[in-house]
C-alpha cells in the first residue's frame, strides 16, 4: 500500500475502534478491509491505472465510517469524515473530490458509469457470491436486531437476503465472469432454505 492508502486504513482502524459500537457486527473495520481488498482484486483485474485505484482503495476504506452516526444518509457522514482526514494530511483538492464520488457512489441509488464507480459498488457487495455469504447475513442480522434498525423473524430475513441477492448486479466484466457463478448459487440456497422453512 502507498503512504495515503496506508495512513487512510490506519486512520479508519482507529478511528471506528474509538467510535463505532460493538453491536456493528457487519459495517466495521472487517467489512471496510473486505472492500478495500476487493476494490483491489477487482481494479488489477480490470486495467485500471495505478493512480485511480489508489482513490477507490481510499474510498473503500472511508465508504461505511459515517455508520457512527447512524444508518440514515450515512454516505454523506462518511464523506464528512473522509474529507475532514484528507484535508489534515494535505492531500490534493482534486484527488479528494474524486474519493467523494466514489464514496458516494456505494449508495445504491446511483448508478455507476465509470469504470471505477463499478468496482466500488461491486466490491460492496462482493460477498453475496462468496461461501461466507450467509456469516456475512448473519452478522448484518445481528447488526439490525442490536442496533433496533430492523427486527425480522428468520423467515422475513430469509426473503430479505433472497430479494437482495436476486436483485443485485454486477458492473464490471472480471466480477461477471468470476463470481456471477456463485451469486447464482447462493440464490439456489437461499430458496432451499425458505422452501425448508415453510415445509
Amino acid at each position: 500500500m502507498n503512504s495515503i492508502v496506508k495512513s487512510s486504513s490506519d486512520y479508519v482502524d482507529g478511528f471506528l475502534k474509538e467510535n463505532l459500537p460493538l453491536e456493528f457486527t457487519y459495517h466495521n473495520f472487517c467489512h471496510a478491509r473486505d472492500v478495500f481488498e476487493a476494490v483491489t482484486e477487482l481494479g488489477e483485474n480490470s486495467g485500471l491505472p495505478d493512480s485511480e485505484l489508489e482513490i477507490i482503495q481510499v474510498a473503500a476504506w472511508f465508504h461505511d465510517t459515517g455508520f457512527v452516526k447512524g444508518y440514515l444518509g450515512h454516505e454523506y457522514k462518511s464523506v464528512d469524515i473522509a474529507k475532514e482526514y484528507l484535508i489534515s494530511i494535505h492531500c490534493p483538492v482534486k484527488k479528494i473530490e474524486r474519493i467523494i464520488e466514489i464514496i458516494l457512489m456505494t449508495e445504491l441509488a446511483n448508478m455507476p458509469i465509470t469504470l471505477s464507480e463499478k468496482i466500488i459498488r461491486d466490491a460492496d457487495i462482493l460477498h453475496i457470491a462468496k461461501e461466507d455469504f450467509f456469516s456475512k447475513c448473519l452478522a448484518l442480522k445481528s447488526e439490525w436486531d442490536y442496533t433496533g434498525f430492523k427486527n425480522l423473524t428468520e423467515s422475513e430475513w430469509l426473503q430479505t437476503c433472497l430479494d437482495f441477492i436476486s436483485s443485485a448486479a454486477f458492473f464490471t466484466e472480471f466480477a461477471n465472469l468470476k463470481y456471477e457463478p456463485g451469486r447464482k448459487k447462493n440464490i439456489s440456497c437461499l430458496r432451499e432454505m425458505i422452501k425448508e422453512l415453510i415445509a
